[in-house]
C-alpha cells in the first residue's frame, strides 16, 4: 500500500467550472467553457477529472499533445479535444483517426493539415513570443482550412493590472476580423483561468469574455488554484474551492534529546528534547527539496515544522516535548502536505516555484483517489 496519496474532490472540481463559466457571462452557454486536462490532468488524474467535468456538461478539453488526446478520446466520445502541440507528420494519422482537433501553430502545420479537409483551431501570438503564427502575418494567404477556433495566450493574465493584455486583445481582434469573412461561425478563445477571475479589467481587455462564440478556457482555477500572481485579488479567494489534497503516511516517531541532528548532512540540530517523525514522502514522490527547513506538515491542528533535508523517499518533522502533549500522532496517521490547511499557493511559495509545478512534479507512485457525494 503506498503511503502518499492524493485525494481529488470532484464536488469540488464540479463547483469550480460552474463558478468559473458563470464569470464568463451568466448567459454563456455551457459548451463554450473548455477544460485544461493537459499534464494528466495537471498532475491530479486526467481521466477521473474529464469525465466528471463531461458529466457537467463540458464538451471542449484542451491537452498538450496527441498521446494525451488519444487517451482522453475514450472517456469523452463526442467531446471537441484540441491538441496545443499542433499537427506533425508523425501525428497525423492519429490525429484524424481520433478526431482530435490540432492548434495550428506554424504556416508549415497549416499546409500539412489542409488536405485533410478536418476541423482544425489557429493559434495567433498576439505578444506573447512562445507558440502562434504572428498577428502582423498576412492571414489571409493560409492554406484552405477548416477552422473552427481562433485562440491566443495572454502573457501576463495573472497580472490583472499590466496594460498588456489591452495590446494583444486589439491585435487579436484584427485577426479575428480578418479570418471572420472567409470563416463566418469561427470561435474565439482569450481568456484562461487567470483572465476569467479578474476584477479589474479595462472594456477592450474584456471584449470576448461575454460575447457570443468565446471560449474560455479553465486550467488552474478548475484545480481550486487562485491563477493570479497578484494574491488580493477577491474574486478568486471567494469562488474557489479546495480540490486537492496530498497527504503521506508517519512511517516512525522517535523521541530524541537536546543536541541530535537529523537527515542528510545534519542541516538541523533539535533545540530541546522532543519527537521527530519521520514521513514517508519525498522529492521522488513530489515533496521539493526547498522545503527543507522552512516548509510545514498540518496535523489535528497543527502545522509541524520540516527538520533537515528532504530525502528522496522521507521528510521529517518536529514536535516538542510541550506540542506532543495536545499532538497525539502515531505511525499509520496520514498528515497533510498541502490542501484545504495548507495551500499549495503557500507550499509553492516557499519552494520558491508555482502552484502548476507542485501539482504536475507530484510521482508516479502517488496513489491518486477521486471521491464524491455522487458515489456515496
Amino acid at each position: 500500500m503506498s503511503s502518499v496519496r492524493l485525494q481529488v474532490n470532484l464536488d469540488a472540481l464540479a463547483e469550480n467550472f460552474h463558478q468559473l463559466r458563470r464569470r464568463g457571462g451568466q448567459n454563456k452557454p455551457i459548451n463554450m467553457s473548455a477544460a485544461v486536462v493537459k499534464a494528466n490532468g495537471y498532475g491530479l488524474g486526467m481521466s477521473f477529472v474529464a469525465r466528471r467535468l463531461y458529466q457537467e456538461g463540458c464538451r471542449r478539453f484542451f491537452v498538450a499533445t496527441v498521446a494525451e488526446g488519444v487517451q482522453l478520446r475514450s472517456q469523452v466520445p463526442d467531446a471537441h479535444i484540441y491538441v496545443l502541440a499542433g499537427a506533425t507528420s508523425q501525428t497525423l494519422g492519429d490525429l484524424t483517426t481520433y478526431q482530435l482537433i490540432p492548434v495550428l501553430n506554424t504556416r508549415q502545420q497549416c499546409e500539412l493539415w489542409s488536405p485533410t479537409r478536418q476541423a482544425a483551431a489557429l493559434h495567433i501570438d498576439t505578444g506573447m513570443h512562445r507558440l502562434g503564427i504572428s498577428w502582423d502575418d498576412d492571414l489571409t494567404q493560409l492554406p484552405a482550412l477548416q477552422l473552427e477556433l481562433l485562440m491566443t495566450h495572454y502573457a501576463r493574465a495573472d497580472e490583472w493590472s499590466d496594460t498588456l493584455r489591452v495590446q494583444q486583445t486589439q491585435r487579436f481582434e484584427n485577426c479575428f476580423a480578418a479570418l471572420r469573412e472567409q470563416h463566418p461561425d469561427i470561435l474565439a478563445s482569450l481568456n484562461n483561468s487567470a483572465a476569467v477571475l479578474t476584477d479589474q479589467v479595462t472594456k477592450d481587455a474584456r471584449f470576448h469574455s461575454e460575447r457570443e462564440g468565446c471560449v474560455d478556457r479553465l486550467g488552474l482555477g478548475l484545480y481550486g488554484v487562485n491563477p493570479h500572481t497578484q494574491t488580493d485579488t477577491p474574486a478568486a479567494k471567494q469562488l474557489l474551492a479546495n480540490v486537492a489534497t496530498f497527504e503521506a503516511g508517519v512511517m516512525q516517531v522517535r523521541r530524541v534529546k537536546a543536541g541530535a541532528t537529523v537527515g542528510y548532512g545534519s542541516t538541523h540540530c533539535v533545540s530541546g528534547s522532543g519527537r521527530l517523525v519521520t514521513i514517508g514522502a519525498g522529492y521522488a514522490d513530489g515533496v521539493p527539496r526547498l522545503l527543507s527547513n522552512r516548509g510545514h506538515v498540518f496535523f489535528q491542528g497543527y502545522r509541524l515544522p520540516i527538520v533537515g533535508r528532504i530525502s528522496m523517499d522521507s521528510l521529517v518533522v518536529e514536535l516538542s516535548d510541550e506540542m506532543a502533549m495536545t499532538c497525539e500522532i502515531d505511525e499509520g496517521d496520514w498528515v497533510e502536505i498541502f490542501g484545504p490547511h495548507l495551500s499549495v499557493e503557500e507550499v509553492a511559495s516557499q519552494a520558491q516555484t508555482i502552484a502548476y509545478e507542485i501539482f504536475t512534479g507530484l510521482g508516479s507512485r502517488v496513489q491518486r483517489l477521486s471521491y464524491s457525494q455522487q458515489s456515496e
